[in-house]
């Protein structure tokens, strides 16, 4: 997939379409190209060289890579996202709910962020030394910026005026679509709002071993204030225009809310009332992540529950139309409460389990390579390849007390190992093919 975005729907410009045209080959779509798309993009390619450790691979795509970051300041980007390269997007910024917000936004700049740290550190994986210092300088001057001028003290907001109409002078035809006469304002805009996806590229980045892109005690307050602000027990005092993907006694969290005491635009950010699941699911999960399981948790229920066979297919979870792929964001749940993470550019897979039931914790686990189970019951720690093989070098297990005197085998052949905090790093590469198990013993 990643090849078919960098090589037939980037533009010489550096510029992706907001959708790639089929069939492959054809010319590429007229249309502006998507932020969160674009840089979301920048993010799977570094996941993708994580999980497969393919760094040949990694160089034969990153000339479009690289440019498709570099679009954000490239003069022949008419939307103007980030001009003077601050690291923050204040253009005008297409997006998955379908319109274009205006000026700094965490949403839409966190993806920003996102690709500009990846972006740097393939670079520098690379021996482009020159270009990852840049690109670490301006994910560095971004995310100060994002953290200090975006939040509230509650939560990450869009900082614009929007009655200030000279904003969209800037922006071909701009003024004739997101200008609303009728109540002398910019259409279409979160502004003070509280909004379901403000620090979903943090998501991204805690799945894909990339660290973090927003201040991590903002975020978890941010997240706080998402569950209180936009979780609905019941959608039936809820007041929703848009489509009824949730009703009556159903609950659900909702895109976009302004608390009491904050303007809500006339014509706010679309769908903004409605429920949609892989939006959900994926700050439920990024919750769960940063310690608030019960209201991650609260959010994964509401979800299923609407979904239990009797009013709604529980195999087909809608959006926009059936099978909606956006909901497989639920995978997730098995990373995060497994704790995974992976690097195999340097041979190396770890886990963190957040609960562990009497010493005990089972999960599946998957790679380019190979795939399998991680199994934690009293004093072992076992990896059991079910397929496929893996080369590994270090080993991290976060939430064990490993010490110096434990021992490690595979297929009963001792392992030799030094420990480096929750590291264990073997003493040469050792490969574990389908059928083997690694034994941690405790």
């Amino acid at each position: 997939m990643r090849e078919a975005d960098y090589k037939y729907n980037l533009k010489s410009s550096g510029a992706m379409p907001f959708r790639i045209q089929l069939p492959l080959g054809i010319e590429p779509s007229t249309f502006r190209p998507c932020a969160d798309g674009q840089f979301g993009g920048v993010m799977k390619v570094y996941r993708d060289w994580k999980i497969s450790g393919d760094t040949q691979w990694l160089r034969e795509l990153w000339p479009s890579v690289k440019k498709s970051i570099e679009f954000a300041w490239s003069l022949e980007n008419e939307d103007k996202w980030d001009p003077e390269k601050t690291g923050v997007l204040t253009g005008r910024q297409h997006h998955t709910l379908d319109m274009e917000l205006f000026g700094p936004n965490s949403w839409l700049t966190g993806f920003y962020l996102g690709a500009l740290k990846a972006g740097a550190e393939i670079a520098e994986a690379l021996g482009e030394e020159i270009t990852a210092s840049e690109y670490y300088a301006i994910f560095e001057n971004g995310k100060s910026c994002v953290d200090k001028n975006l939040f509230n003290g509650e939560y990450y907001h869009q900082l614009l005026d929007i009655t200030d109409r000279s904003i969209l002078q800037f922006f071909c035809d701009a003024d004739k679509v997101y200008w609303d006469e009728e109540h002398a304002e910019i259409k279409y805009q979160i502004a003070e709002g509280c909004e379901i996806d403000q620090v979903l590229a943090q998501w991204h980045a805690n799945l894909y071993g990339l660290g973090t892109l927003f201040d991590a005690a903002q975020v978890k307050t941010a997240l706080k204030s998402l569950f209180k602000n936009n979780f609905r027990p019941k959608m039936r005092d809820y007041f929703n225009a848009c489509r009824v993907f949730c009703l009556n006694d159903e609950a659900g969290l909702v895109i976009s809310h302004w608390p009491e005491g904050v303007y809500r635009p006339m014509i706010p950010i679309p769908y903004a009332g409605e429920t949609m699941n892989g939006y959900e699911y994926s700050a439920a999960i990024l919750m769960i992540q940063m310690g608030l399981i019960d209201e991650g948790m609260t959010c994964v229920k509401a979800i299923r529950d609407r979904y239990d066979g009797e009013w709604r297919n529980p195999w087909n979870e809608i959006e926009c139309g059936s099978n909606y792929a956006r909901s497989m964001a639920s995978y997730a749940l098995l990373n995060a409460f497994s704790g995974f993470r992976f690097d195999m550019t340097r041979g190396m897979i770890g886990f963190n389990p957040i609960l562990i039931k009497d010493g005990n914790f089972r999960c599946f686990w998957s790679l380019d390579s190979g795939w399998g189970e991680f199994i934690l019951a009293g004093t072992e720690a076992r990896l059991k390849l079910l397929h496929g093989s893996i080369t590994l070098r270090e080993l991290q297990l976060s939430a064990l007390q490993t010490k110096a005197s434990s021992s490690i085998t595979l297929n009963s052949k001792t392992i030799g190992f030094h420990l480096n905090g929750d590291k264990i790093v073997f003493e040469s590469p050792i490969v574990i093919t389908s059928g083997q198990e690694l034994i941690v013993h405790l």
